[in-house]
């Protein structure tokens, strides 16, 4: 993503707003220009976030140069929380805005640092993996207790459970036709909501099986199916087209484009590479 200094308009595609990123040790303090003098979106190289629907959490990291041992001096020790806004610009749309800030009640949790490097004297560099509240919980839990009704019930269950994933955000589901008692052995959260994924069929389709996921939006528990088609079997509207073409650079070194082309919108649907993860064809 490339920074913008205008927050109203969007010149390139990839232009984003950023709130100052804000690390808060196990006291709640936070290390920020206003108090220390050290501006951890300056030290920031990468920022990325993570969402599949193959993943039961959001999971992220921030590449940083650290002059001032933030390591040592903060303590960064794994019960840190990692505070931040971003946002499309010129949109005030929800829809548009990453809100993991300390008020929005969903801060990211730092569990991981790795690739630390020193650079040099008084410098390192190192990643720092963050990822949702809901992925701590589901490692320091586990559920051991007998369901009975509809599987979505019973993961609408867990979901909101103190004792279990305890989570303040949005689930959204799609109902489930069938009804089973399933008694879950002492695991933890995520991996019983995925063996009740499993023995689920929607209401209203054929398709069976379920994903559990979670966007910068919520949660998701609904099937693949209902991801193609709407719920009366229709296919749903295509949300956007990507293409992968070689760059006809021109004279200047820039890439020629139809008169009536919107350059921000072409490079939105331009692919970078790809990669087959399976080139044997079955």
């Amino acid at each position: 993503m490339v920074a913008n200094p205008h927050k109203d308009t969007i010149e390139f595609a990839g232009d984003y707003n950023l709130t100052n990123i804000v690390l808060h040790n196990h006291e709640g303090e936070g290390i920020t220009s206003d108090k220390k003098g050290h501006d951890i979106k300056r030290l920031v190289h990468e920022l990325n976030i993570y969402e599949s629907i193959y993943k039961n959490a959001l999971t992220g990291s921030v590449v940083m140069t650290d002059t001032t041992n933030l390591i040592a001096n903060l303590p960064i020790q794994g019960t840190e929380t990692l505070s931040f806004q971003v946002s499309t610009p010129g949109t005030n749309k929800p829809e548009h805005i990453i809100d993991a800030s300390q008020k929005s009640g969903h801060p990211f949790y730092i569990y991981k640092l790795a690739n630390k490097k020193q650079i040099s004297q008084g410098q390192q560099l190192y990643t720092l993996h963050f990822c949702s509240r809901e992925f701590m919980r589901n490692i320091r839990t586990r559920v051991s207790k007998a369901y009975s009704g509809r599987m979505d019930e019973m993961v609408a269950s867990i979901f909101g459970d103190k004792q279990y994933l305890d989570s303040r955000k949005q689930l959204n589901f799609q109902k489930t036709r069938n009804q089973d008692k399933i008694v879950i052995p002492n695991i933890h959260p995520f991996n019983a909501i995925n063996m009740i994924a499993q023995k689920s069929l929607a209401d209203d389709s054929k398709s069976t099986g379920f994903h559990f996921y979670e966007t910068t939006k919520g949660f998701h528990f609904r099937s693949f199916e209902s991801l193609m088609v709407t719920s009366n079997l229709q296919v749903r509207p295509v949300k956007q087209i990507f293409r992968y073409v070689p760059q006809n650079m021109g004279e200047e070194g820039e890439e020629k484009l139809p008169e009536d082309t919107n350059k921000i919108i072409h490079d939105l649907q331009s692919v970078e590479s790809y990669k087959f993860i399976n080139n044997f064809h079955d």
